[in-house]
C-alpha cells in the first residue's frame, strides 16, 4: 500500500450556536490552488483531487485527531461542498470522550487546523519560479485529521455546530464567512 502524504490547512473564527446539538466542525479541508512548499517541490490541489473518493466514499471518510490512525475516529463527513475557496466538509462528532475534547478545543481556539491524509492517484507535474510543482489532480483521500499545525494557512474552520444547507437561518452565516475568506469588502 503506498503511504499517505498529509497536508493542513488553517483554521480561523467560528460560529457556536447555543441552540445547537454542536457535535458538527464544517470547514474548508482542502484550499484549491493553494501552494504548500514541501521542500524540494510546491504542491497544490486541482478542484477534481477528490471528486472519485467523495463519489465512492464520502460519507466513509474519517475525521481523526492529528493523524492518529492507530486510533478510533472522533467523527465522519457527513456532507462535501466543492467552492471557488476549496473543498467544505462537514463532520459529525462521534458521542465520544475524545470527540467531546476536541470539539471543546476547537470552540476554545486552542486546535486551529484540518489536515488530509491522501494517496496521490495522478499528478500533474509543472514548474512554478524553476521549482517543481506537484499538481494533485486525483488522489485517494484516507482521512481528515484535525490538527493544531496546519501546513495550507487559506482555509477557515466555518463551525462547530450543526449544520444545515437549507435552514435560512445557517446559510446566510456560512455566507459571510465566505465573504470574509475571500477578502471581500
Amino acid at each position: 500500500m503506498a503511504d499517505i502524504i498529509n497536508r493542513h490547512v488553517e483554521v480561523a473564527g467560528f460560529e457556536i450556536r447555543e441552540d445547537d446539538d454542536g457535535h458538527h466542525l464544517v470547514g474548508i479541508v482542502a484550499p484549491f490552488g493553494a501552494l504548500y512548499d514541501a521542500g524540494a517541490y510546491l504542491e497544490r490541489f486541482a478542484p477534481t483531487a477528490f471528486d472519485k473518493t467523495i463519489r465512492e466514499r464520502g460519507t466513509r471518510v474519517a475525521l481523526l485527531e492529528q493523524h492518529a490512525t492507530d486510533r478510533m475516529p472522533i467523527g465522519r463527513a457527513m456532507t462535501w461542498e466543492k467552492t471557488n475557496d476549496g473543498l467544505i466538509a462537514d463532520f459529525l462528532l462521534a458521542r465520544t470522550q475524545r470527540a467531546e475534547e476536541a470539539r471543546t478545543l476547537a470552540m476554545d481556539g486552542f486546535v486551529t487546523g484540518f489536515s488530509v491524509g491522501f494517496i496521490p492517484v495522478r499528478t500533474r507535474n509543472l514548474e512554478m519560479n524553476g521549482k517543481a510543482l506537484r499538481e494533485r489532480v486525483e488522489v485517494r483521500l484516507d482521512h481528515v485529521g484535525f490538527v493544531r499545525n496546519p501546513a495550507y494557512q487559506e482555509a477557515q474552520l466555518l463551525s462547530v455546530r450543526s449544520f444545515d444547507p437549507d435552514d435560512a437561518e445557517q446559510v446566510p452565516r456560512l455566507a459571510k464567512y465566505r465573504h470574509l475568506m475571500r477578502g471581500d469588502n
